[in-house]
């Protein structure tokens, strides 16, 4: 099951339990996410004129098959979301699809042979952008993480945690929010097993770059810049992070 078809499963229990997560169904303990940010009121949506066709009519590659609210294929330049909140703007090169756009979830991805490869071989994407609000976010394996608070008390829990191995955090300012940057994966002296792991899934070589934004009436919006394998995810963020830093979010009231 590729990224964004596990989040939207799990984000359609919502209307039940009340909980939007990625990778939280049964047997999916490991991968990115968390529990959705409570929002304190109803935000507005985004005032700016959608640039993608409707959902209804989006094209995916040929070798993507997803169940998906997203514009599909994006034609290079300028793109506003349609229904994630904040409201945002950004460019993309040619070459980049938008998986899905709802309120609690955005994602990219390249139409890539490594991407095709992937998702033939596991249902996963080997490398995608993906971003929410996020109570308690985690990066490698749920059960070991307990992430929460604002950005800096997240990535500081994550600095300390001994499963995790990160960089140093840096500040950031991205569209008009503020919030702090951080590279994480398995610590390699980390032996435990992830509860729910299969077998043939290498934790140990999943790398994440997570930027995490104080919003002021979201709570920490979350970005994902995840790679299923270790090599190509520096080409991968070379490719991922002008887009990311074009990002403008619709902040009015």
């Amino acid at each position: 099951m590729n990224a964004y078809a596990k989040l939207a499963v799990a984000a359609a229990a919502v209307l039940i339990v009340a909980v939007v997560g990625y990778n939280l169904l049964p047997g999916q303990s490991t991968g990115f996410g968390g529990p959705a940010s409570p929002a304190p009121s109803p935000s507005p949506a985004a005032s700016a004129s959608p640039s993608a066709p409707a959902s209804p009519a989006a094209v995916y590659p040929a070798w993507f098959t997803p169940e998906s609210t997203g514009a599909g294929i994006l034609p290079a330049g300028s793109q506003t979301s349609r229904s994630f909140l904040p409201g945002f703007s950004f460019t993309v090169p040619e070459g980049w699809v938008n998986s899905g756009d709802e309120r609690d979830f955005y994602g990219l991805f390249q139409d890539t042979p490594a991407n095709a490869a992937e998702d033939a071989a596991s249902g996963n994407l080997a490398q995608e952008i993906f971003m929410g609000p996020l109570a308690s976010p985690y990066f490698v394996c749920d059960a070991w993480e307990d992430n929460r608070g604002a950005s800096a008390e997240m990535v500081a829990s994550m600095v300390a945690n001994e499963a995790l191995a990160t960089s140093e955090p840096i500040d950031v300012a991205i569209g008009g929010l503020t919030g702090k940057q951080i590279d994480i994966r398995l610590d390699p002296g980390w032996t435990e097993s992830c509860p729910g792991d299969p077998p043939t899934y290498d934790l140990g070589d999943t790398r994440t770059r997570g930027i995490l934004l104080d919003s002021p009436d979201r709570g920490v919006i979350v970005i994902f810049v995840a790679s299923l394998h270790s090599a190509g995810h520096e080409a991968f963020l070379a490719e991922a992070m002008p887009i990311i830093e074009s990002f403008q979010f619709d902040l009015t009231p």
